[in-house]
Formats: C-alpha cells, sequence, structure tokens
C-alpha cells in the first residue's frame, strides 16, 4: 500500500493546477514571449522607413527638404515621350517651310537681313526654286546647303529674331536642352553616332541652354524610321521631378492639413484616415504627392497629351495653371488676353512663394506673361511648358524651369497670390 501512495505524491509534486484565471494569464505569458522572440529574430531584416529611402549617398537625384508642408522626398527623373506617340510622326518627314505672311520676297530678304543674315545668306535662302510668293505672303522652303552653312551664332540670332511672327511652329516653340539635358542626349547610346553630330550642328546658344528650331529639317536627313524614333525620344526628355511626404510616428497631421488642405478640391478630409494609418505603422509611410493635388492635376501628371484635334482647347501652361483645381476645365484660359485680366483681379503680388496654390509668372522685358506655373512646396511647381504636345505635364524645380526657358529676351519670376474674401 506504501508504495501506490508515493507514486500518487511524486505524479503530484510534478503537476501544475491551474484555476480559470491563472490559465488565462500563463497563456498571455507564452504568446508575448513568442513574439518579444519573433521580433528579436525579424528585427534585423525588416526595413526601417529610412532604409526604405536609403539609396546610394553619392546619388545625388535623391534629397529631403522639411518645411510647414512636411517632409518631403524627392527624386529627380527624366520623362519622354512614349514611342506610340512618335512613330506616326516622324514616318514621313516632310520638308522644313517658313511662311512670312503679307511680306513679298524682297521684304522677306530685307527682314532676313535684319536678322542677321549676310546678303549671301539673305540670297541663298531666297535661291530661285526655294520660294513661293501669293497673295498671302511668301512660302519658303530653304535647302540643305542653306542649312548647313549657318554657324551656332547665325542660326541665334536669326531664330530670336523670327520668334513670334508665325513663320513656323518650331521657331516660336522650339525644342529648349537645358545643359545636363543636351549632354545626356549627346551621350545617349540608343542615338547613331552620325543623328548626334547633325543635331550639334543645328543647336544653337540661347542663355545657358541650347536650342533647336530645324526640327523637320533634321528628321528629313535622317534615313531611317527607327533612329528619328530614336532621336526624337531622345529629344523629347524632361527633366521632372516626383515627391513622396513622409508621414512617421511624431508627424503632426494638423500641420499638414493646415499647409495641403487649402487648395479647392483637396479634401484632406478624406486623406487623414490613410495619413492617420500610416502614423500608427511602427516606423510610419509615405505618401505620393499626387493624393494631394486636385483631381484636375493628378489626372495629367506625368503624362503627354495627344496632338490636338479641331476644336480641342489649347492646353498650354495658364490652361494648365488656372485650372489647376477646378473639376471642369474653363477653356477661357486659352485665351491669353482673358488669363491676364483674371490674374489682375484675383491675384496680388508676393516677393516669393511659400503657401500651396501660389503662381509663379514669367515676364520679358516687355511686361508680357510668357508662362505660368503652380507652386506646390519647397520649391516644386506643377507646369506644363507651352503648348505643343511635345510637353508633358509635370513638376519641375524653379530653379530648373528658369533654365528652361531661354533668356533672350530676358525672363524674369514673379510671384503671385489669390486674393482672400
Amino acid at each position: 500500500m506504501s508504495r501506490p501512495r508515493q507514486s500518487e505524491s511524486a505524479a503530484a509534486a510534478n503537476a501544475f493546477q491551474f484555476t480559470l484565471s491563472g490559465l488565462i494569464i500563463f497563456t498571455l505569458v507564452l504568446m508575448v514571449g513568442a513574439s518579444a522572440i519573433t521580433y528579436k529574430l525579424t528585427a534585423v531584416t525588416r526595413p526601417k522607413l529610412a532604409d526604405t529611402f536609403a539609396v546610394d549617398p553619392n546619388d545625388k537625384s535623391r534629397s529631403v527638404h522639411v518645411g510647414p508642408w512636411g517632409e518631403l522626398v524627392t527624386r529627380d527623373i527624366s520623362l519622354e515621350r512614349p514611342v506610340e506617340y512618335v512613330g506616326q510622326e516622324v514616318a514621313n518627314p516632310q520638308p522644313e517651310v517658313w511662311f512670312f505672311n503679307g511680306l513679298n520676297a524682297a521684304a522677306v530678304k530685307g527682314l532676313l537681313l535684319k536678322a542677321g543674315l549676310t546678303d549671301a545668306q539673305a540670297a541663298a535662302a531666297l535661291a530661285p526654286g526655294a520660294y513661293t510668293e501669293t497673295a498671302a505672303g511668301t512660302q519658303l522652303t530653304p535647302t540643305a546647303d542653306f542649312f548647313y552653312a549657318l554657324d551656332a551664332a547665325t542660326r541665334a540670332k536669326l531664330f530670336t529674331a523670327l520668334t513670334g511672327l508665325g513663320v513656323n511652329l518650331y521657331f516660336d516653340y522650339p525644342y529648349i536642352f537645358p545643359a545636363g539635358t543636351i549632354e545626356a542626349i549627346y551621350a545617349d547610346s540608343r542615338l547613331d553616332p552620325a543623328d548626334v553630330a547633325l543635331l550639334k550642328r543645328l543647336v544653337y546658344p540661347n542663355g545657358t541652354a541650347q536650342q533647336l528650331s530645324d526640327d523637320q529639317f533634321l528628321l528629313t536627313q535622317i534615313p531611317t524610321a527607327q533612329r528619328r524614333i530614336a532621336l526624337t525620344r531622345a529629344m523629347s526628355r524632361q527633366s521632372a521631378v516626383i515627391g513622396r511626404l513622409l508621414i512617421k510616428p511624431d508627424t503632426d497631421i494638423d500641420k499638414i492639413a493646415a499647409y495641403w488642405g487649402t487648395v479647392p478640391n483637396v479634401r484632406f478630409t478624406d486623406l487623414r484616415p490613410l495619413l492617420e494609418a500610416l502614423k500608427r505603422l511602427p516606423e510610419g509611410g509615405d505618401i505620393s504627392l499626387l493624393y494631394l493635388m486636385p483631381k484636375f492635376a493628378r489626372d495629367r501628371l506625368y503624362t503627354f497629351p495627344l496632338p490636338a484635334q479641331a476644336g480641342d482647347p489649347i492646353m498650354d501652361c495658364h490652361w494648365t495653371t488656372f485650372n489647376f483645381s477646378n473639376e471642369t476645365p474653363d477653356n477661357r484660359f486659352n485665351d491669353p488676353n482673358f488669363a491676364v485680366q483674371y490674374i489682375q483681379k484675383n491675384y496680388y503680388q508676393i516677393s516669393a512663394p511659400s503657401q500651396y496654390g501660389d503662381i509663379l509668372l514669367l515676364m520679358n522685358d516687355r511686361n508680357e506673361i510668357k508662362h505660368s506655373a503652380t507652386y506646390l512646396a519647397d520649391d516644386l511647381v506643377y507646369t506644363k511648358n507651352g503648348n505643343n504636345y511635345r510637353q508633358p505635364w509635370m513638376l519641375m524645380r524653379i530653379p530648373d524651369l528658369l533654365a528652361t526657358y531661354p533668356s533672350t529676351p530676358a525672363m524674369r519670376p514673379i510671384y503671385m497670390r489669390l486674393k482672400t474674401e
């Protein structure tokens, strides 16, 4: 009888007895311990927010800017037109044509001389068979010899003088290549060296940038469609910026709202749940600036327009800037006079932009507004450079935008703010 009692005592000594509350506490202790072990094991591999944005320290395309807008991470990018938009355009290039409205051949020669051509160059431009006089004016189709004979300095004088006269679309809206962009094009491995050499012969300086007004002639000198497509896409390259707003566990969402929620049709109330969800993450998160733009701007950003059809609005800088926060585009901004009157009535000048929705105007020495853009944050603007389909909607840094526009005639930035009632 003693042995069974000893066995029962031993068994009792090795048994755990719990009340219900004790069992619950024990289970929680096990779960917490397991979680702690798992965290320690995975912490070394789980990326932190800082690691997510960590790149090569020598990569100068990334930068972080802190201000009333929050903490903004930006990257420099380059946009090129889709090949589908280029193929048909360059399939069968036509000779370059200049049209001088209301001028006969003698008047055209006088204009060319005034624009910097020598007597021999003007005579070559108006060689027999190279022009046609009509009641409407003179149509000139310069020869290849004429184009090749012009040096860069002469081109700069000539095309600057002919800008704004409606002689040729690319005189009024030339390709403009900031210094870094043109060098990147020259080094592009997709391009045939002969095409790069030809481009170098045809560009001319304007301030710190290079410009090309003989795009049509250039394409006629390239023998294959594949090479024309490659060069046209490379020349369409635009320096742009992408941006994301960092939301960390200590980010002040109300401060973010006070900055980004003031522009019409930016419904910050709808964005707050997402920002708060990012803030609750252990390492925070980030949000694209697209979320902080009105629908008009958001739908177009980083896209190229299709060539305009009859009846389409002219989607230029003013149409873009003053429709930035409109739900339905107002096509009256196609009229520069209407845009100027709208600015005079609704805006006042400021020394520098500091609020989301301020606008930048570029004015020439005749006080003509040549460009407009919408200020976002730091030194970023939302812009559409020009009224042609080669230019995308994009974000740019203000210094890069100023470098994109020619310094001759002189341009100066003016900043404006919407009046409040």
